[in-house]
């Protein structure tokens, strides 16, 4: 008899599925036989598909720890902190960040699930925010700052997704970070 799958194997298959087939048209039979357990074992364990999005992004987010809690006065170290998050995030994670941003404008359960992300954001915005009274950063909305400096990021996902020809070696936060802070700085 196989061992018990474990959450993180799950959490893979469910973010996997949605990443390819979207959150709509994801079936929990897909994402049971991605993971390797019953369509019953799923519900029993996570009682919805919702649920189980929910905790798979909870546990993908847990495991990229962003520390935001106390902004310094180096603008390009605080940066980098975020980049190097955003990146990693997006190489391994790209497709279904993508597939949600684009569906939770219209399904509220996955809106509702975005929830958790939405308030990483809202410290990434602090951080901004604080670089910005600091006369470090150009004052304009900080969401307007933040999708200046992960849209290089996003765009190498995105590209990847479309064309699976597509062989760009991983971004480089560092020269990320220098490129943005060229145009951005104060």
């Amino acid at each position: 008899m196989a061992g018990r799958v474990s959450d993180e194997v799950v959490f893979g298959a469910v973010l996997a599925v949605i990443a390819e087939q979207g959150y709509e048209r994801a079936t929990t039979r897909a994402i049971a036989d991605a993971a390797g357990i019953n369509e019953a074992t799923l519900f029993r364990r996570f009682t919805s598909k919702q649920n189980l999005l929910r905790q798979a992004v909870r546990s993908n987010f847990t495991g990229f720890a962003l520390d935001l809690d106390a902004p310094g006065d180096d603008v390009e170290a605080d940066l980098l902190t975020i980049v190097s998050y955003y990146a990693r995030l997006y190489e391994t994670r790209g497709g279904v960040v993508l597939t949600l941003m684009r569906e939770a404008k219209f399904s509220p359960e996955v809106a509702s699930v975005l929830a958790e992300p939405e308030s990483l954001l809202e410290r990434v915005d602090e951080v901004i925010l604080h670089h910005q009274r600091r006369g470090a950063l150009v004052v304009e909305p900080p969401r307007h700052t933040f999708f200046a400096l992960v849209g290089p990021l996003m765009m190498r996902s995105f590209a990847r997704r479309v064309d699976k020809r597509a062989t760009q070696a991983p971004a480089d936060p560092a020269a990320v970070v220098r490129r943005f802070l060229h145009g951005h700085r104060a």
